[in-house]
């Protein structure tokens, strides 16, 4: 049985993120591991310690590496000698995997477009040993460019070497592209996608939890706390509107670390905005309980890959307002399952409101043209074999 090895970049701390999500549900698919042998190679922490048992007990092969992003010293000698090209990267444990296992084809899991560049020292020992190598790419940024001819050689490298470039996004393959100034003919499309256990469970809250149109609305944002990624803070601004005080509304954020709690709070006064409307709880396993207490989920991100959340929300019947960023606009469609921003920022944001508002009496309508979006649409056992019946023609099982 051939091998397919499979380092993930990211350092998933303090929870397990949807970029970790698509992999380790694809291999623990049992009919994938019937089909390939993986090994997989992990930033050590303890979320992902766990997670790595998970697989260990299914026998895929596990082993941890000393993320360079964990220590503050380490990760900047690394850059240093990484400026001077004074660091053997071969030394590194999980380069040292790929000259130890040589794998039938190598799988790099990576967060964000700017991190290809990254790859660059493990592409060469790919290319030397001719081992294959793929690509899954689960976030980028709208306006990602490159800062010299140097990098833009660089990516343009990783990239068109690679035997397969995965994106869950559209909008992400044209951002990589349009930073390289290339098309790529070596790209694949799937989606983030949500398994028959999930999909059941969220049927069980439509079923028992609707959107209310009458009374307090209750409005969901879930997920991390990051500004420049998730842009929380766009929906403050437009809630702090004159508008939004004479209505009955209470928000909800959900995945909150320490000091993200700390900084809403002084926006939430920043914008002079009663604390009593706004509820910050920290990140939770149990999303659906959050999803079942409120009536729409509000993305107002400035960068997405296939928002993980937005499905789950969706498949629970919520209709979900968003920006037009990454795979938002695949799944939010105006007037169908929710209303799309015309940009990612402040204005775009509040027309989104505005509008949102008005049709309050559609909010049921449009949550059960979500549901049947993501259940007929977004279903992981067929995301899953289109990728590996991809992923058997490129290594001839």
């Amino acid at each position: 049985m051939k091998k397919i090895q499979l380092f993930s970049t990211l350092n998933p701390y303090p929870f397990w993120a949807g970029s970790e999500s698509f992999w380790f549900d694809f291999i623990s698919d049992e009919i994938v591991r019937s089909v390939v042998r993986f090994g997989v190679a992990l930033a050590e922490s303890p979320v992902t310690k766990s997670k790595g048992a998970e697989l260990n007990a299914l026998g895929v092969e596990t082993t941890f590496y000393k993320h360079f992003n964990n220590h503050f010293i380490r990760r900047n000698v690394y850059r240093m000698l990484d400026l001077g090209r004074l660091r053997n990267s071969r030394t590194l444990p999980w380069y040292n995997t790929i000259l130890r296992s040589q794998p039938d084809l190598v799988w790099f899991n990576v967060a964000a477009l700017a991190d290809l560049k990254d790859l660059s020292y493990a592409v060469d020992i790919c290319k030397d040993l001719r081992i294959p190598y793929w690509i899954i790419l689960q976030h980028g940024y709208e306006d990602f460019f490159l800062s010299s001819e140097q990098e833009v050689n660089l990516v343009t490298g990783v990239a068109i070497s690679a035997q397969r470039l995965v994106f869950v996004s559209d909008r992400n393959r044209k951002s990589l592209e349009r930073s390289i100034g290339q098309t790529l003919d070596n790209t694949f499309r799937t989606v983030n996608a949500m398994s028959e256990t999930r999909m059941l469970k969220a049927s069980e809250v439509a079923a028992q939890s609707l959107p209310r149109i009458e009374g307090t609305a209750r409005f969901l944002n879930l997920g991390r706390f990051s500004p420049q990624d998730k842009a929380q803070h766009l929906l403050l601004e437009a809630l702090a509107g004159r508008e939004w005080e004479k209505r009955d509304w209470r928000m909800t954020f959900v995945g909150v670390s320490d000091f993200g709690k700390f900084y809403l709070e002084r926006l939430i006064a920043y914008y002079q905005i009663s604390p009593n409307r706004i509820s910050i709880r920290p990140h939770t396993s149990d999303v659906f309980r959050e999803i079942a207490e409120s009536d729409v989920l509000l993305m107002p991100s400035r960068s997405e890959g296939m928002p993980f959340a937005m499905l789950e929300a969706m498949a629970c019947g919520r209709p979900s307002l968003g920006t037009p960023v990454g795979g938002i606009p695949e799944l939010v469609i105006n007037g169908e399952t929710g209303w799309l921003a015309r940009s990612a920022d402040a204005p775009g944001v509040e027309d989104a409101l505005e509008r949102m508002w008005e049709q309050r009496d559609r909010w049921m309508e449009y949550g059960k043209n979500a549901m049947k979006k993501i259940e007929e649409n977004f279903c992981q056992s067929l995301s899953h074999s289109e990728l590996l019946k991809s992923l058997r023609f490129d290594i001839g099982v």
